[in-house]
């Protein structure tokens, strides 16, 4: 198990899924898309086109099981021409 493993609060299950996103807070509210690989109830990660931010706060625009509305960006890898994305998820209903 990996010392990210170790840090989470819930088990992540593989998950594909494209998905939708905006920025948060954003003067524009351009719809970005990516594509989720594996989901918690605390966090997902994803695949995107452009670089976020570590600290990066999402709204996420589509309907996921754990019922995320955003999520703040945790860590982010070059990946070929993508970005992979590991996100903590706010607002659990």
């Amino acid at each position: 198990m990996s010392s990210r493993d170790e840090e989470r609060r819930h088990v992540r299950y593989a998950y594909h899924a494209d998905m939708e996103y905006m920025l948060k807070p954003s003067a524009a509210d351009e719809i970005l898309k990516g594509a989720v690989v594996n989901l918690s109830d605390s966090g997902m990660s994803l695949f995107i086109a452009k670089p976020l931010a570590i600290g990066q706060e999402i709204t996420v625009r589509t309907n996921l099981p754990n019922r995320a509305q955003t999520a703040v960006v945790r860590w982010i890898k070059h990946v070929g021409g993508c970005y992979k994305i590991g996100a903590a998820c706010n607002n659990l209903e």
